[in-house]
């Protein structure tokens, strides 16, 4: 399952990389200090969700937690974005952006 998402998290990895450090986010050391989980994870555990093409991932900070918005198309072409804990994946927020 984890190898199907390994050319779009190296994409993903890049963009967002350079979209946190916009944001002054310190990724590497929110990993090691267990205040968000790794994209990887995250994805794996919203599968029931489908989420195959990814548009966009933002880390975002609201009220001391870290939250993920990923932008992505369903398999009806309707775009979605759910903003989810990032380190449990409870999902917040599902908004449809048609």
């Amino acid at each position: 399952m984890i190898k199907k998402y390994v050319p779009l998290l190296m994409l993903i990895l890049l963009f967002s990389h350079l979209s946190l450090a916009h944001d002054e986010f310190d990724f590497k050391e929110l990993k090691e200090t267990g205040k968000i989980s790794s994209l990887e994870i995250i994805l794996d555990k919203l599968s029931e969700y489908n989420i195959t093409r990814l548009l966009e991932v933002d880390l975002k900070r609201k009220n001391n937690q870290y939250i993920y918005e990923l932008e992505y198309i369903n398999d009806k072409g309707i775009v979605l974005e759910i903003e989810v804990d990032a380190v449990t994946a409870q999902v917040l927020k599902i908004e449809y952006e048609y």
